[in-house]
Formats: C-alpha cells, sequence, structure tokens
C-alpha cells in the first residue's frame, strides 16, 4: 500500500451515484492520476488517499485508491485553492485569495467558528457570510462522516450510501445505535454493524445488539434455509451462539418480548410449542392463506359443461386425454383455485394450451405467467401465447397491468415461488379471478423462503390433479424416462443413447476437465450449437468440480486472456462473459430497443456487451433483450455463469446439460437435486462422475424440513371463511 495528499486540481469524470472518480491530485513532489470512488469533493479540495500505483495500458501510470479521506489543507496555497474550488457557496478564486490573505492559517477557523469576522473582508456582507459558514459546514459535516465510516473499514461506497440517508446526523445516530444501519441501508449486515458497534464501545448485551441479533437469525434463515419461522428454542440457540450468550440470558426472552410489542415479530404456536417469525413473513403467508380461500370460495365462475370443446381441442391438436388430463382441465375450469402437479412429459402444456382455448372461447381473458425469464420464455413459446414473469407484471404500468386483472392467471414453474412473490401476486389478483398453479412437486423448492406449492397441496383445501403418466415421449429419447426413474428412487439408464450418457470419472480434478472438454469442443459440435446454449449444473459451490472452479476453467477456455476487465470483488468481467444477476433487484434499470424500464431479478441471465475499467462499469443484455448498465454496489449483483448451482436453473430449460457429481454432503447431493438437474435439458443430459455417486444421489431422499405455516394458516383460514359464511 502506499499513500499520496494533495490536492484536486482536476476532475476528469465523476459518477454521482457511486463516487467513482478520475481526478488528477497535485502533491507536493508531483500530479498524479488517481482513480477510485471518492467522497462528495470538488476540485480545490484537499484529499488524502491510499492505494498503489498502476499502470494503465491507454492512460499510462495512475494511483489506484482503494480509500479517499477529505483533509484539511494544510497550507496557504491548500486552503485558497480549497476555497476558491466553487464547493462554497459565494466564494471564487480572488475571494478565496482576499479571505485567506486576512485571515491567513486560521482562515477555517474564522469561517466555521466566527464567520461574522469574514464582514472585514471588503464585499462580503452578513448574509453572504453565514452562506459562507453554512455552505462550508455543510461540506466538512458530509467529510467528517465519510472519515468517521471509513475508520471502521467501511467501503467509500457504502459510507457514501450511509451519508445519503442520514445526512448531518449520520455520527450521531450510528454513534448512538450502529444495529439501525442493518435495516435502514442495503448492504450493511449485521456482522459488519456490530463491528462498528464493539469498536464504538457499545456494550455486548444491549438491547440493540440483542434484537439486531434476533432479527439477523431470523432472516439469516430464510435466506440460507428456506425457513419463514424458528422455533422458539432453536432462535434462542443460535441467537445465543451469535452473540456468545447464555441460551438461557433472560434479556433474550425480555428482546423477544419488547420485538412482539413492537410489531417486528410474531410468536405463536406450532405443534404445541412457541415458535417465532418476522412480521413481514408472517404477513406474507396469513395474507396469502387468506387469499387462496376467498379465491377458491368465490362463486359464479363455473363454466357449462365443457366436454364438447375439449373433445373439438383433441380433434384439432390430434391429442387424446387420459383421464386424469380431463380432470386436471375440469379442475381447472371450475375451481378459483387449482394446482396441476406431475413431471416432464406428463402433458402440463398440452392442458394448458387447452384450458386456455375454452376461457377465450367464453370470452374470458387469460394472462400467463412464471417465476423466472427463462420459464416464461419457455411458456409463450409452448403455448404460442404473450407470457411475462411475475415480476414484471407487478411492477408493469397500467396499460400492462390489465394483465393482473385477467379472468384467469396460470403460473408455471410454481415450485420456483417463495411466499414473499406468492403474497405479492395474490394481492393483485381479483378475488372472483382463476388461479390456476401448474408445477412439479417434485422439483427443488424455492430459493426464497417458505414452501408455497408443497403448502398448497398438502393443505387438503385447494384442488390438486396430479399427472403421473408420461405421454410425451420420443421412444429413441431416455431424458424423461431417466428422470422418472430418478425420482421413482431408480438408477437412470446409464448405457448411452442419443440424448443420455454418462461418462465414468473417478476424481474431482478429471471430472472439471472432462466437463470443460464436453462443452467447449465436444458438445459443441455434437448438437451444432454455440458452447453458451449448453450449461454445467453443479450440486455444489465448492471444489474442484464445484461452480466457482468450474467458472474459472470455463472461462479461460471460452474467453482466454481479456484486453479489459472490470474486478469486482473476486471476480472479473470482460466482454462476452456469461453471467447471471443474482438478487431482486427493483429499481435497477434497463435498456429495451427504445423502451425503458426497472427491476432485475434473480435468475435473470445474460451476456457481457462491454467493459468500462476507467468508469468500473459493465454492460450487460439479458436474454430477453434488455441492456443494463451496472456500476457501483449492483456490480455485486453479477455472478459469472458458465457454471451454476441447480438450485440457479429452476425453471430454465438448455439446449444441453452437464452434471459434475464428485461427492459432496448427503444433505446436498440428494434425489430431487440431481432430478431437478435432469429435467433442465431441452436435447442432451450428458453425467460425469461415477455409478457410486449417481446411485447414493438417486437413493438419498433427504429433503430438508422447512419451517413454514402457509399450509396451517390455509386449513385456519378456509374454517374461519366457513364460518363466517355459515352465519
Amino acid at each position: 500500500m502506499a499513500s499520496i495528499k494533495g490536492t484536486i486540481a482536476e476532475i476528469r469524470f465523476r459518477n454521482e451515484e457511486n463516487g467513482y472518480t478520475i481526478a488528477t491530485v497535485e502533491t507536493d513532489l508531483e500530479p498524479f492520476t488517481v482513480v477510485g470512488v471518492f467522497p462528495p469533493v470538488g476540485e480545490g479540495g484537499f484529499v488524502s488517499c491510499e492505494g498503489s500505483f498502476v499502470t494503465h495500458p491507454k492512460f499510462g501510470r495512475q494511483f489506484k485508491a482503494s480509500e479517499v479521506r477529505i483533509e484539511r489543507p494544510d497550507s496557504l496555497y491548500g486552503i485558497i485553492q480549497f476555497l476558491g474550488s466553487g464547493m462554497i457557496k459565494g466564494i471564487g478564486p480572488k475571494r478565496a485569495s482576499a479571505i485567506v490573505t486576512r485571515f491567513g492559517e486560521s482562515t477555517l477557523d474564522v469561517i466555521e467558528n466566527n464567520p461574522e469576522r469574514l464582514t472585514k473582508v471588503s464585499g462580503i456582507s452578513n448574509r453572504m457570510a453565514k452562506e459562507i459558514a453554512s455552505s462550508y459546514i455543510e461540506i466538512k459535516t458530509v467529510a467528517d462522516a465519510m472519515s468517521f465510516l471509513m475508520s471502521f473499514g467501511v467501503t467509500s461506497g457504502l459510507s457514501q450510501k450511509i451519508v445519503n440517508e442520514y445526512g448531518s446526523d449520520t455520527v450521531a445516530l450510528v454513534s448512538s445505535n450502529p444495529y439501525r444501519l442493518i435495516e435502514d441501508v442495503r448492504g450493511i449486515g449485521f456482522l459488519t454493524a456490530d463491528r462498528m458497534a464493539m469498536k464504538l464501545g457499545i456494550d455486548s448485551r444491549s438491547d440493540f445488539r440483542i434484537r439486531a441479533g434476533l432479527i439477523y437469525t431470523l432472516l439469516d434463515n430464510s435466506e440460507k434455509n428456506g425457513n419463514t419461522f424458528l422455533p422458539y428454542k432453536l432462535l434462542t440457540e443460535e441467537t445465543a451462539r451469535l452473540l456468545s450468550l447464555e441460551e438461557s440470558d433472560e434479556l433474550i426472552e425480555k428482546n423477544v418480548n419488547e420485538l412482539v410489542f413492537a410489531h417486528k415479530i410474531k410468536e405463536f404456536e406450532y405443534e404445541g410449542e412457541r415458535a417465532v417469525m418476522s412480521a413481514h413473513l408472517y404477513n406474507a403467508e396469513y395474507s396469502s392463506a387468506v387469499k387462496l380461500c376467498r379465491m377458491l370460495e368465490a362463486t359464479n365462475r363455473a363454466l357449462p359443461d365443457c366436454s364438447d370443446e375439449i373433445a373439438e381441442f383433441e380433434r384439432i391438436e390430434g391429442v387424446t386425454f387420459h383421464s386424469e388430463q380431463k380432470n386436471a382441465i375440469v379442475s381447472a375450469l371450475v375451481n378459483g383455485v387449482s394446482v396441476i402437479t406431475g413431471g416432464p412429459g406428463t402433458g402440463k402444456t398440452t392442458i394448458v394450451r387447452c384450458i386456455m382455448r375454452i376461457l377465450t372461447t367464453h370470452n374470458l381473458s387469460v394472462k400467463l405467467m412464471a417465476p423466472t425469464g427463462r420459464a416464461s420464455k419457455r411458456l409463450s413459446e409452448s403455448t404460442g401465447a404473450d407470457a411475462s414473469t411475475i415480476h414484471r407484471a407487478l411492477l408493469s404500468d397500467e396499460e400492462d397491468y390489465a394483465g393482473l386483472n385477467s379472468d384467469a392467471i396460470i403460473v408455471d414453474e410454481f415450485s420456483m415461488v417463495d411466499v414473499s412473490l406468492l403474497s405479492e401476486l395474490l394481492s393483485a389478483l381479483r378475488n372472483d379471478a382463476r388461479l390456476i398453479i401448474v408445477g412439479d412437486s417434485d422439483q427443488l423448492p424455492s430459493v426464497g423462503a417458505g414452501n408455497a406449492l408443497a403448502d398448497i397441496i398438502a393443505c387438503g383445501i385447494i384442488p390438486v390433479a396430479r399427472l403421473t403418466r408420461i405421454y410425451r415421449q420420443d421412444e429413441r429419447s431416455k431424458i424423461i424416462v431417466n428422470a422418472h426413474k430418478v425420482n421413482d428412487g431408480e438408477m437412470p439408464d446409464l448405457t448411452g443413447g442419443n440424448d443420455f450418457f454418462f461418462i465414468r470419472s473417478q476424481t474431482a480434478l478429471n471430472t472439471a476437465q472432462t466437463t470443460v472438454d464436453l462443452i467447449t469442443r465436444r458438445l459443441s459440435n455434437y448438437l451444432n450449437v454455440e458452447p453458451a446454449r449448453l450449461q454445467v449444473l453443479c450440486p455444489m459451490k465448492s471444489g474442484e468440480a464445484g461452480c466457482n472452479n468450474l467458472n474459472k476453467l470455463l472461462r479461460a477456455s471460452l474467453l482466454g486472456k481479456p484486453d479489459k476487465e472490470v474486478v469486482v470483488g473476486e471476480y472479473a468481467f470482460a466482454s462476452g462473459d456469461k453471467v447471471m444477476h443474482v438478487v431482486n433487484n427493483y429499481n435497477l434499470e434497463w435498456t429495451k430497443n427504445y423502451a425503458t424500464g426497472k427491476g432485475v431479478f434473480n435468475g435473470d441471465a445474460g451476456m457481457v456487451l462491454e467493459v468500462r475499467p476507467d468508469s468500473g462499469e459493465i454492460i450487460v443484455e439479458f436474454e430477453d433483450g434488455r441492456r443494463v448498465t451496472y456500476a457501483g454496489e449492483d456490480k455485486t449483483q453479477l455472478m459469472p455463469a458458465y457454471a451454476i448451482t441447480v438450485h440457479k436453473s429452476q425453471g430454465s430449460e438448455y439446449e444441453g446439460v452437464v452434471i459434475p457429481i464428485s461427492g459432496g454432503h448427503p444433505m446436498i447431493m440428494t434425489r430431487n437435486l440431481l432430478y431437478t438437474a435432469i429435467t433442465r435439458a431441452k436435447s442432451l443430459v450428458v453425467l460425469v462422475g461415477t455409478e457410486e455417486s449417481i446411485a447414493r444421489m438417486v437413493h438419498n431422499n433427504f429433503i430438508k424440513q422447512r419451517y413454514s405455516m402457509l399450509r396451517t394458516f390455509i386449513v385456519e383460514a378456509e374454517r374461519k371463511l366457513s364460518l363466517l359464511y355459515a352465519e
């Protein structure tokens, strides 16, 4: 690390949103070009920078700053430059020189503490003196706040976000309770806030800390394990471990009660024991249950006998429905809420097309939705009708909002829907609309919290049509047959075929090398497709055959050594990189042709079109044509996608998939994970590993329990509504 200190002579570029700046800084030795995230500062500002000297291939020697702090100028020349920079209202270069000539090294003290003395300088009135002091104090307050935050190891960019949120109250608010940052500023988690609190000397047994620990434990469990609530004992155990307290500490009990009183959490009974849920997820699950029951109970939706229309569809389409398929169609037509569930090849798409045909024949409007862009695109292609993501429908303008006012809403790939998204969707639907849920209950559950599809099926209140017979199956194809074999706990046929192959590999290193060769050379030639249309689906993130390492190997093989890169944490991005957006960002702006909009969501996949090392920007084009310019903290929401986990592939379909199987924890290497991976392939599946590893997954039917209350709430809501209607 090196450091330089000096006056900003010129700001050549500045992104006001994230603070990224290219500036010329004059030091005692020579001027330097400094690049990095700067706090709010203008030309003439005095800064100290820490970082290292680098040689840019185009712009030559630069100082790449990891931290930039605004400092008080330490020379008369520096004070003149600072005051005359234009940052302070009412002072230009001539007036700055006059003020410093009058007050010398005490100039800044005079401005801050005795601004009335400025009137001794020709041309400065009492009103102007007050404006100068106010402007200087505002700049100094921001600078002090930034320096204060950065002293705790908070990055410049994140410090800027905190100051934007709290303004002149930053130091006071953070000093009194740094844990408030967790709720107020995106990007600050419990561990960062806790580290700040310890440095500030806040008592480790303070109520602030314990309440933040309880909230964090609930949130962390929902994000990592999909739990919408925790049994009280488990919550206190994990919180005590996090905070290094005794589980029985009365302070934990006290703060649970205070959070309940403040409506931050909800306490209820689960299987005869105390349980605790965040207020947000409680409201999401409970409101979803009530809305589902209201939609189920709404009347005047039943259509006349549609057997003739079903027969007409069969004749036109050249299909013959089995009785279980006809039952699924009728159930969707006559019920306010219904579920159609089944594995690949069981006819779900054909059933959806028939339902749509009959509903539109009766002049009823139908809206198709899916949780992800890939899934909605597949749904649109398979039905020949427009489909959108649920997020897009919820964010769309008034013209498109009519879709949520439709008579019937069909949602495909419902296993991916978490309880928060379910709540948002249901709140936008009419009580008397039909909701037709389509999904595979044997797929992995949603990445987000909740167990929506499984709970809806298990509640016993909502009609469920289960499809078990395989109809769509090329006699030469093994993908669908082997998927069902795995789902039934049977070994897939590994003897080879046109679309399902097994390559034996004894070591993780060899598995990784084989996977790279398959994607970059063999399968691309075999299917005559670009490598980008193939996908590696990994059970694990870590290890030689995990997606982290495979991303590096595949990128090196497919992209080589890029001329330009933008580094974001552990990842580097360059033009041509295959990427995925990994969180829901409702405010991220995009353009598509001449249209603009907001919202990029978890699982959206695309390609890097361009990187701009000078500004740190990354331009990505997603599969649906939307283009997004990533800058600042938003860049951390991108990850390489040459190889992804099976969980990230839900709702997607790829031309061909390669599944490296090389050991792993039994809680992860499960039957439904392998089943989900196989069902993501359209034309080709290749398993790489050993028969023993595959057999362990097939015979491992472990499904980690998720704590969720939707099922219970549906039963409770139905009972209450029944009593209400009975009265």
